[in-house]
């Protein structure tokens, strides 16, 4: 493992071990089929290099393994989503891009992640929906971005 700073963050993570997960893993599209997931892994190959670079330098496949959602479309007909990727690795320090609101509700604190070419990214302690194969310790990449429609389909 080799340690980044990142941020505000520093992890200790495994670029290899995780490009060879997501090499093997099935496209996002194959766990679901919703309009949604079928843009973002068709929408995701047309984003700014600096973006792509940042997922490829934690070695994520970003139209595999992670969770993506559309939230909603904006005004300039770019649509806004968010998700989470897995990485082969431990978050060693850093605020945590999850902030708890209440007892039962916590909601992602955007000024605790970094931005990359209108793309948010940032790290969480606690990891969600992780395939049992994927190799461990793990550490979650939570994002935020907008990103076209590019199907025919409405969604």
């Amino acid at each position: 493992m080799k340690q980044m700073k990142i941020g505000d963050w520093i992890l200790e993570v495994d670029v290899e071990r995780t490009k060879d997960f997501y090499q093997a893993y099935h496209q996002i599209t194959e766990g679901c089929d919703c309009l949604s997931c079928k843009n973002f892994v068709t929408a995701i190959k047309l984003i700014p290099k600096p973006v792509l670079d940042f997922f490829r330098s934690l070695g994520i496949d970003p139209t595999k393994e992670g969770e993506v959602s559309e939230y909603y479309e904006k005004k300039d007909g770019m649509h806004l989503y968010g998700g989470f990727f897995h990485i082969v690795g431990e978050l060693i320090s850093g605020p945590d891009c999850w902030v708890e609101t209440s007892v039962e509700v916590s909601h992602l604190a955007t000024n605790n992640m970094i931005e990359i070419n209108d793309f948010k990214f940032g790290f969480t302690y606690g990891v969600s929906s992780l395939p049992d194969e994927f190799p461990k310790p793990t550490v979650q990449l939570e994002f935020e971005g907008t990103i076209p429609w590019m199907l025919k389909e409405e969604p």
